[in-house]
């Protein structure tokens, strides 16, 4: 997972901490769609970390979006965003539509896009195109971004259980994802 904490930054999330950004990982390698899908064609998925356990596991980039604010940037920005998804094949799902909050509190609104896989929604968020127009939102919207692997069609939360269970049984007090 790839954790962005934005509040009007314009820097490059792959150096770390920096002009208020934390990162949760390190300068991703050279990925471009041209390599991800002759990759996929032989049957590898890229990137550093992927633990897929399924073939076409989606991936999803997850925006809550705080404290917005009307600007001229903001809609460049949407009239921008499709063209740096079409290459890696990102589509969104959910677009600041209203939420219905049935537990906690929620301020703000949400962006959910599906993507083929991880390798692909990280090369769309640290790609040369995206990290031009970055700016334009982040400089008018506060709010964090996610990107996460999904689960596949065979996915049993009871699995996730029994594993949940065994680590506290071995006295590892701590829950991890997997």
């Amino acid at each position: 997972m790839l954790l962005v904490r934005s509040a009007g930054f314009a820097a490059d999330v792959g150096r770390g901490v920096a002009d208020g950004v934390t990162s949760t990982r390190r300068d991703p390698p050279a990925i471009t769609p041209a390599v991800i899908a002759a990759g996929r064609e032989r049957g590898y998925v890229p990137g550093p970390r992927i633990r897929t356990k399924e073939p076409d596991v989606p991936a999803y980039g997850f925006a809550h979006l705080r404290d917005r604010r009307p600007h001229p940037d903001i809609i460049a920005y949407l009239h921008r965003i499709q063209a740096t998804l079409d290459p890696y094949g990102g589509r969104f799902l959910i677009h600041g539509a209203p939420t219905e909050v049935v537990e906690g509190a929620w301020q703000g609104s949400m962006v959910l896009i599906e993507f083929p896989g991880l390798a692909e929604a990280r090369a769309w968020y640290t790609s040369p195109e995206y990290q031009e127009i970055l700016p334009l939102r982040t400089d008018h919207i506060d709010g964090d971004v996610v990107l996460a692997e999904g689960v596949g069609p065979g996915y049993d939360p009871r699995e996730r259980a029994a594993k949940l269970q065994a680590a506290a049984a071995a006295g590892d007090g701590e829950l991890r994802a997997g």
